[in-house]
């Protein structure tokens, strides 16, 4: 039969092959929970790389053409439609004024009249006044296409943003789903730690309490050994 001292060794035997807590990762739980995490940050932390903002320079580039647009300005002898209605209209009034000229002289024996001066000067103004309507025609197909191209630019910088808004949002739904997968992942690990660290601390404090039962008696043998020498007189 084991001595009291012999039941105390094999107590803090016991206690010191327990050890100190080490989380057994046997199903995977603490691996897991590193790999969500370590997504999660790397997608917080790297947010271009996973095309958060992708067309932010488009924006930013086709917003500042929106402001900085010039306002509209029509100068005709710089439109090249009107310089050819211009010189069309003139040549057909010069000719049409010097056919004019060229009745009213054969009529009269080859002078020209005030009258039929005033006449020629009359038709090459009909010309004249169809060219000033084309300049109105030029003027607003001008300022057509500067509304059109202005609407274009309008368009393209509110699809590129719509894009990147698009993106973002895609880009942040994903994050929360990382999120949600990195905190669920944790509590399993953390429940399964915990779970671990109970059932050790569960066996140190049995253990513990054996190692206090074993002393106590032993002590308590050493004081009747000591009580028994004293009433034997050794």
């Amino acid at each position: 039969m084991a001595t009291a001292q012999e039941k105390l060794n094999t107590a803090n035997k016991n206690l010191n092959n327990l050890g100190t807590f080490k989380y057994s990762d046997s199903t995977g739980l603490q691996s897991a929970y590193n790999g969500a995490y370590k997504d999660y940050n790397d997608w917080i932390e790297n947010p271009n790389k996973y095309g958060y903002n992708k067309y932010q320079s488009d924006v930013d580039k086709l917003f500042n053409q929106v402001m900085s647009q010039e306002k509209f300005s029509y100068d005709p002898q710089q439109d090249k439609l009107f310089q050819m209605y211009k010189q069309q209209y003139q040549a057909q009034g010069q000719r049409a004024m010097q056919n004019q000229m060229g009745v009213a002289a054969a009529r009269s024996g080859g002078y020209n009249s005030s009258a039929a001066q005033s006449a020629a000067q009359s038709t090459y103004q009909g010309y004249m006044d169809a060219l000033s309507e084309k300049a109105a025609e030029t003027y607003q197909n001008s300022l057509d296409m500067y509304k059109y191209n202005q609407q274009q630019l309008l368009n393209r910088y509110n699809t590129a943003r719509d894009m990147n808004n698009a993106g973002n949002e895609a880009y942040w739904k994903q994050a929360d789903a990382k999120a949600q997968k990195m905190n669920n992942t944790y509590s399993v690990f953390n429940d399964d730690r915990s779970y671990q660290w109970n059932k050790y601390s569960d066996n140190r404090n049995f253990l513990q309490t054996q190692v206090k039962n074993a002393q106590d008696q032993v002590n308590w043998q050493k004081e009747y050994e000591l009580q028994k020498r004293q009433v034997n007189g050794g």
